[in-house]
């Protein structure tokens, strides 16, 4: 009989958090020893909830005492008050802020749990508190993307500006180029995310702007596997796979700067060599790779439990 384990979600819209357990819970379903199921809040019911085809994995009530082991994510203890020694927990970490003073999350490193960590970065900010109980390890976030064949480069054109967690540097690099009458698109909301994807990846040059903390920052790896010339400020996680002047251009996170990386892409040859090197990262972070590093760990479950 296959092990179960219970994933918690409250689904209120996607968010590439989601998207990563999601991928996890598909993981753990190719387990020839395991069965994942889910419990969904009541108000996971947005479109784009990709559980919501497969309800035969979805449990009707959240009990973990029917569990052989648990995926948490951050929120998700508060879910799991009392520990048991017994039933061994997965954390799936995906951000820095875990690890930051006085927060909620960063109280949760205390409690006994097998940590993944989606970069490497993620993983020294937490270890550095001193306060992780139990093992970390690093497994770097991979691409989920549809198929599709990639798009030509002469094909493409003009700007796609994702600042929907920076939406006033979006605004106002859209206005800095409009003025200079370069062909440019802003998205400061949050929109499906296959329409995200062609919109991306018809774009000649991705200008994309994370929050200054990540924990990966996953849509300008994308960008970079969709065939764009990528612009991206450091925001700490994307040092995962960001060569600066090599696979993208990372200019401070201020409209001007950003202006000046839009307008080096003027140079057909750089634009070019950002692309083939984007795209040769991005080859790197598959989730063929992610599946075999999960599938370690479950294989290894309860001596790393008992660890």
């Amino acid at each position: 009989m296959k092990r179960r384990l219970l994933f918690h979600r409250d689904f209120l819209y996607y968010t590439g958090g989601h998207g990563k357990v999601w991928n996890y819970f598909q993981h753990a379903r190719a387990h020839p020893a395991w069965s994942p199921r889910v419990f969904l809040s009541p108000a996971s019911i947005a479109a784009g909830n990709p559980w919501l085809a497969h309800p035969e994995s979805i449990d009707a009530r959240w009990d973990p005492g029917t569990a052989d082991a648990l995926l948490l994510g951050g929120t998700d203890w508060s879910m799991y008050p009392v520990d048991d020694p017994g039933r061994p927990v997965i954390n799936l970490v995906q951000h820095v802020r875990h690890a930051d003073a006085g927060s909620q999350l960063r109280s949760h490193l205390r409690r006994r749990a097998i940590r993944i960590c989606v970069s490497r970065q993620v993983a020294d900010a937490i270890l550095a508190t001193g306060e992780t109980n139990g093992p970390v390890r690093v497994i770097e976030a991979a691409l989920d993307l549809p198929s599709r064949e990639a798009t030509p480069t002469d094909g493409r054109r003009g700007i796609f500006i994702d600042a929907m967690k920076q939406p006033d540097t979006g605004a106002a690099l859209h206005r800095l180029l409009r003025e200079r009458g370069r062909d440019s698109v802003l998205s400061t909301t949050r929109m499906p995310r296959g329409e995200y994807l062609d919109r991306l990846g018809s774009a000649a040059v991705a200008v994309l702007l994370p929050h200054p903390r990540e924990g990966f920052f996953l849509p300008a790896l994308e960008a970079m596997a969709l065939g764009c010339a990528t612009i991206v400020p450091d925001s700490i996680g994307n040092r995962a796979y960001l060569e600066p002047g090599r696979n993208a251009l990372v200019p401070q996170p201020d409209p001007e700067a950003l202006l000046e990386a839009v307008l080096q892409l003027d140079d057909d040859a750089l634009a070019a060599r950002l692309v083939q090197s984007g795209r040769t990262t991005a080859r790197r972070f598959d989730l063929a790779g992610e599946r075999r590093a999960f599938h370690a760990i479950l294989d290894d479950l309860d001596a790393l439990w008992r660890a």
